[in-house]
């Protein structure tokens, strides 16, 4: 009887040293990843700018500009197809508009969509990662 008194409060005890050790771990992984997320914000005047440049192109019917935890999101709705060279020089304009300190810390993606139900170009996602200098383009 006594022995499995023992053997249950060293089984509780380990199992209350693992969920200790587990909650201090994952805890100060995610506040130190959002700390620093924090240094680093996206103004109104960047995105305004992004949305501007963009909205030169013909055909574009939105533009929406946000920023998650370590990428900043560019959806480009088009009301008809735009040569895919053209968009493609406007998104490497329209980044360098960001502060170098924003582009060196966040990725980013933009998301090209076209109402033209038949296109063969669009959609089209770029990708630019914080540490390259231009996009990679896919379908």
């Amino acid at each position: 009887m006594k022995k499995k008194v023992v053997i249950i409060a060293a089984i509780l005890i380990v199992l209350v040293l693992i969920i200790f050790i587990c909650k201090n771990l994952f805890s100060s992984i995610d506040n130190s990843r959002l700390s620093s997320n924090s240094k680093y914000k996206i103004t109104n005047n960047e995105k305004n700018s992004v949305r501007d440049k963009f909205e030169e192109l013909e055909n574009v019917s939105s533009v929406k500009v946000y920023k998650n935890i370590k990428i900043i999101k560019i959806i480009l709705h088009l009301s008809d197809d735009v040569d895919l060279e053209k968009v493609k020089q406007v998104s490497k304009d329209a980044i360098g508009l960001f502060s170098d300190k924003n582009l060196a810390y966040f990725d980013i993606e933009i998301y090209v969509e076209s109402d033209n139900k038949d296109s063969e170009t669009y959609p089209k996602i770029g990708y630019k990662h914080k540490s390259k200098e231009d996009f990679a383009w896919s379908r």
